[in-house]
């Protein structure tokens, strides 16, 4: 017994870091990469010229056209018809038919990467997140039955998070709550040894963080707590304005271009024209948070960058460049945190420091992406400050409140609703709707009968079978009704079939189980697309499918 759990112990422990490594050493590569050709392109950025003594860059114009070009061609050459996102990663997670495909998800990473680098207004996590599964489903492929397929996502994702943010529990925490929505003893070994060794690999080459730091952790709490308690609904507002805007751009494209390249290249014109003026507005917004924290930046030009940041990232990410939605959330709350900041100010609160601000990326961006947990302990382990902690989870709770009222739970949840997949109804949905009604085909007896039978010889079947009920159909097996032998004794010589409840052989076994929600009767016909009797199944069959379901969930929840 000693020597089988220490061998499962040296397994996870294994397994878990091997995730860890590999996902902080692609993560740490994408982070430093997009910093340096940033910075590359914005040592660029000086005045081409002014336009009503605004000064103006050509040079956005000219990055952005680039990252277009190689993200078109890559997309094109490589027959990717789309690219992916943390929402596959959940739905992986979630279900046993999905994958991670290998070429896609380090496709889409590098499609985020050239966006991200050229200056087009994306997040870097979501693609981060999604890399992370990928990889741990990638390992999980190599070791079956070591680990499940969940858990080794989970690793991933927990690496990927603790490595861009240097937050070891806020990894785990997202892991949980954002991608697996439960927590497990089998899945919490692994998961945090992926998320410190990753942290701890990140501290080692970015020893002073790769955020921002230096944030003012002296502050009044009253203040910061009353603003807080108005920063939450705000913050719940515009996020779900960007949310909205987002996904109703994305489902209309064919109206602002008939063709991937007419879109996309409307999207660099677009975003390189404002871009040339408000350089603030490009890119990951690492800068702009500083800015923000810095007090760098007036209550006009916040506003600015407020508005103009959601602008540009729905153009962005709706028109043909790829990345996440995570950074540009923490731009757009750290915008409204410093308007508040402003505000306090104004009407005497001056000791509000960061808290605001810290709350305000906290809040927006755990409505985006239905992680109010991990967003709160994320600033808690950027600041080590209780007290900035403290003031975010008031924000977030108001915040995630008013947006999951409004909205729904998170916005990778809503793309998955849109693409029919009910991840709202949580993973039994999802299981049940991966198993068809023909697979539990044939496991029941029936009584058929032809339509020219007559009313004394369906009584003799009865009367010779446990049968209540007969199906007629006709010489080509199809379907006429149902004939239940309390109604053949009450009617005359003519046989009268009622038409049943029917459920098709391509139904899954959650839309079997709510057509059969209200049935009483012996069994219910399967019928098949030109309505011939394929067979027939029982309540007791459905109820095995749910049963061993909700088995199966319980092994992985509880275990």
């Amino acid at each position: 017994m000693l020597l089988r759990v220490l061998n499962i112990v040296v397994q996870v422990t294994i397994l878990g870091a091997l995730v860890g490594i590999v996902v902080s050493l692609f993560s740490l590569g994408f982070v430093y990469g997009v910093k340096e050709i940033s910075s590359f392109r914005e040592s660029y950025g000086h005045c081409s010229f002014k336009i009503f003594y605004s000064c103006f860059s050509h040079i956005p114009l000219i990055f952005l056209f680039l990252s277009a070009m190689i993200i078109l061609s890559v997309k094109n050459v490589l027959h990717i018809s789309r690219y992916h996102g943390p929402a596959d990663v959940i739905l992986t997670a979630h279900s046993n038919s999905e994958n991670l495909d290998p070429k896609t998800g380090f496709l889409s990473t590098f499609a985020a990467f050239v966006s991200a680098s050229g200056g087009a207004s994306v997040g870097q996590y979501g693609p981060l997140v999604h890399l992370g599964g990928t990889i741990g489903n990638l390992i999980n492929k190599f070791t079956p039955g070591l680990l499940s397929k969940d858990t080794f996502i989970g690793c991933g994702v927990a690496a990927a998070i603790s490595a861009g943010f240097s937050s070891p529990i806020g990894g785990i925490v997202f892991a949980h709550e954002a991608i697996l929505r439960h927590f497990s003893f089998k899945a919490i070994a692994p998961i945090a040894v992926s998320s410190v060794v990753s942290s701890t690999l990140t501290a080692y080459f970015f020893p002073s963080g790769i955020l921002f730091q230096n944030t003012d952790a002296k502050i009044d709490l009253l203040p910061a707590v009353s603003l807080s308690l108005l920063l939450g609904p705000i913050c719940a507002m515009s996020a779900v304005a960007f949310m909205r805007s987002l996904l109703a751009l994305q489902k209309n494209v064919h109206i602002v271009g008939k063709s991937e390249l007419s879109r996309i290249i409307i999207a660099v014109m677009i975003c390189g024209f404002l871009g040339g003026f408000f350089p603030e507005i490009l890119g990951l917004g690492g800068n702009t948070i500083v800015g923000i924290l810095d007090d760098s930046f007036s209550l006009g030009f916040l506003f600015t960058i407020l508005f103009l940041k959601l602008f540009v990232t729905v153009i962005c990410l709706s028109l043909g460049f790829f990345g996440g939605v995570f950074s540009p959330a923490l731009v757009l709350g750290a915008s409204v945190g410093g308007i508040f900041t402003i505000f306090g100010d104004f009407i005497g609160f001056e000791t509000l420091g960061d808290s605001l601000v810290l709350a305000g990326m906290a809040a927006l961006s755990a409505s985006v992406i239905g992680a109010p947990i991990a967003s709160i302990v994320i600033i808690f382990e950027l600041t080590h400050s209780y007290d900035l902690a403290f003031v975010a989870i008031i924000c977030v709770a108001a915040s995630c409140l008013i947006s999951s009222l409004t909205f729904g739970h998170s916005f990778f949840d809503k793309q998955l609703i849109n693409r029919n997949f009910k991840i709202n109804s949580g993973r039994s949905e999802i299981l049940l709707s991966e198993v068809f009604v023909s697979s539990i085909i044939g496991k029941n007896d029936y009584l058929k009968v032809d339509e020219s039978i007559t009313k004394d010889s369906l009584l003799t079947l009865f009367r010779d079978s446990d049968f209540t009920e007969a199906y007629v159909v006709n010489d080509r097996n199809q379907l006429i009704g149902k004939v239940k032998v309390n109604d053949l004794l009450k009617v005359g010589d003519q046989i009268e079939p009622s038409h049943p409840l029917t459920i098709r052989e391509i139904d899954t076994i959650s839309d079997a189980i709510k057509k059969a929600s209200n049935f009483v009767g012996e069994s219910i016909p399967i019928i098949g697309q030109d309505n011939t009797l394929r067979g027939v199944i029982t309540e007791a069959d459905l109820f095995s499918q749910y049963l061993e379901v909700q088995s199966r969930i319980s092994n992985i929840e509880k275990d």
